[in-house]
Order: C-alpha cells, then structure tokens, then sequence
C-alpha cells in the first residue's frame, strides 16, 4: 500500500489514537442518541423540563382547609351583625316605650280629684284610664285647663286622646298613638301599701304602669309608679 506521495506504506507502524468512552465527545454523543430515541418512545423521562406539581390529595386538603377558614370568618361576622341588630331593636322598642311611659306619668300625676266628676269609673280598668287634669300640660293657656284626657291599649298600641266633651265619652275612639309593637300593658291601681284597691278609685293612692314592648323578638319591659297629687 502505498501514500499519496508514491511511499510504500509497508513495515511502517501507524499511530492511531484510541477514543475513550468518557471523553467528552463520546459523552456529548451518547446523550444525543438518548435524546433523540427519547423523542420518539414513551418514556417518563422528559430531558427538557424539570417542572413539579401538585397531587389531587394536596388540592382537597387545600380545599378542605379554605373551608374551614371560611366558616370561621362566616361565623365571626354573622355573629357581629347579629348583635348590632340586636342592640337596635331593643333600644328601639325602649325608646318608644319610654316616651310613652313619661308621657302618661306626668300627666296623670295631675288628677284633679278621685270624684266620679273627674275619674270616669266605668273605664277604670287594666286597659283604660280616663281622669281630668287639674293642668293642662299641653299649653299654658288657663282656659284649657281642667281638660279630659283617656289613655287607652288598643291593638297593640298605646293611644291618647284628649279634649273629650265629658267623661261620658270615655275612653273615645280618636287620639294619638303614644307607642306601638307592645305587647302587654295594664293599668294597676294600689292602695297606699302597695296592696290592689279592689274598688277604684275609692282607696287608690297610686298608680302602676307596665308596658312590654316587642321590636323583631326583642322585647323590653318598664314598669313605673305614679303617685297622683289629689288622689
């Protein structure tokens, strides 16, 4: 055999290098072959990504654990809500029922007299109570004095009426609602130990009064005494 310069090629020794297997070139190779084979198998091994998820058991806990949160904030505000509403009603039904109760306190601590010519008897009962005022309260007009005023519980509401022509007309069917949404209210007349005057207005010293107001299932009870100044 012979060179291309004509030289016999014979009886010399030719020095060829030996690749290793872990060179870098033969490792550069043998990863090309994996890939592109990998390319074309099913094999769970993905050479490009290196990506982690996560597992259906990890997103029910995490479902699992934000409805827990939640219920917990639920409550914590359906609790806050329900106390303000609460709070508003019950102040509500004491309001309305306070100005009432100081309303009639006042005016019948101004009985003229327990005569049949200034308490109509005949509406003097748990419900009802008709008397003329000795003063007028409304004005300061003297010849308004003496005036005929009747409180009445009719229908769940607490009505006055004044300016009745005589006792006569007692308990009237017009007036002015005081106070609505009550729930019970009576009229108790006592003698001067606290005991009921079985016939009134003979022995009657004073006078309670007690109203229950009921606002949205919130109800208030007042209860006051009225010790009339010619009784």
């Amino acid at each position: 055999m012979k060179n291309h310069n004509g030289e016999s090629l014979s009886g010399k020794s030719v020095n060829r290098e030996k690749i290793s297997t872990h060179s870098p070139i033969f490792t550069r190779l043998r990863f090309t072959r994996i890939r592109r084979a990998s390319l074309f198998t099913h094999s769970p091994i993905h050479p490009f990504t290196n990506k982690t998820g996560i597992t259906l058991i990890e997103l029910v806990i995490g479902m699992v654990l934000m409805g827990i949160v939640a219920l917990v904030v639920a409550n914590a505000l359906s609790t806050g809500i329900t106390g303000f509403f609460v709070t508003d009603n019950r102040k509500e039904a004491l309001d309305q029922t306070r100005v009432a109760m100081d309303r009639m306190a006042k005016e019948i601590r101004n009985v003229k007299s327990k005569s049949s010519e200034d308490i109509s008897s005949t509406t003097l009962s748990s419900s009802q109570f008709c008397f003329k005022a000795i003063n007028n309260l409304s004005d300061d007009n003297p010849a308004n004095d003496n005036l005929i005023i009747s409180y009445r519980y009719n229908g769940n509401a607490i009505i006055r009426e004044e300016g009745l022509a005589d006792l006569a007309a007692c308990p009237g069917t017009g007036g002015q609602t005081l106070a609505s949404s009550i729930a019970s209210f009576s009229f108790a007349y006592l003698k001067t130990d606290g005991t009921a005057d079985s016939s009134p207005p003979t022995n009657t010293k004073r006078i309670r009064i007690t109203a229950t107001s009921t606002i949205s299932s919130e109800s208030v009870e007042l209860q006051t005494e009225v010790w009339p100044r010619n009784l």
